[in-house]
């Protein structure tokens, strides 16, 4: 949360590291996409939680790397159960 408070308020160290971390991101999530098909992908956790800082350059980067015509439309979206999302699927997993 303090880093993505920095990179809100123009820290260009935690600016970096949100871009870095997005880049990453962007690279996994269309590969899983490729493997999988999946039209959505959800992020959740307390990384969803910087907005725009983490998914502006998450959504530019999948632009790079979602290259394959049924990759292109991906959708990436913060999860609505915010920092529960995580727990809430291992909790559906389990049942």
């Amino acid at each position: 949360a303090a880093v993505a408070a920095a990179a809100h308020a123009g820290d260009p160290v935690a600016l970096a590291s949100f871009e870095r971390a997005a880049q990453a991101l962007a690279a996994g999530i269309a590969a899983t996409a490729t493997l999988v098909e999946i039209d959505i992908a959800v992020v959740g956790g307390g990384v969803a939680g910087a907005g725009e800082i983490l998914f502006a350059p998450l959504r530019r980067f999948l632009g790079v790397y979602a290259t394959l015509d049924f990759v292109r439309d991906l959708t990436v979206v913060p999860a609505l159960t915010g920092t529960d999302a995580g727990l809430l699927g291992a909790a559906a997993a389990a049942s």
